[in-house]
């Protein structure tokens, strides 16, 4: 697939993260790496997307919000995953090209703060 303006790729960002989970291998380069802040690792998107439909696609988001980078763009979302209640979802993009190379995507759950 040809390279893409930033523009371009966060539209079709959200359309895999809510609609085609496949559509991330169109718009990641084939080394592109994704860390998850849940677990603290580094993965490929091939794994990320097995590790995903393993557990039945990802859930629904509510309305993803972007803006963009200097390096690439930021998805800010949230879902609901029994038993943790409310997530709150933040995904840096490093583009690079026209396609993404690198993601760190930030996952907190809604909490009160004591204080």
């Amino acid at each position: 697939m040809k390279a893409m303006s930033k523009e371009e790729l966060v539209k079709r960002w959200v359309h895999a993260l809510t609609e085609d989970l496949s559509a991330f291998f169109e718009i990641c380069s084939s080394d592109c790496r994704v860390w998850h802040s849940a677990d603290n690792k580094w993965m490929s998107v091939q794994a990320a997307v097995d590790a995903a439909k393993a557990r039945g696609g990802l859930p629904p988001f509510e309305t993803p919000r972007s803006f963009m980078t200097e390096s690439g763009f930021a998805v800010q979302t949230a879902t609901t995953v029994a038993p943790v209640g409310k997530l709150h979802i933040v995904q840096v993009a490093t583009v690079k090209d026209g396609k993404v190379t690198a993601v760190e995507e930030y996952i907190s759950p809604e909490m009160q703060i004591p204080g």
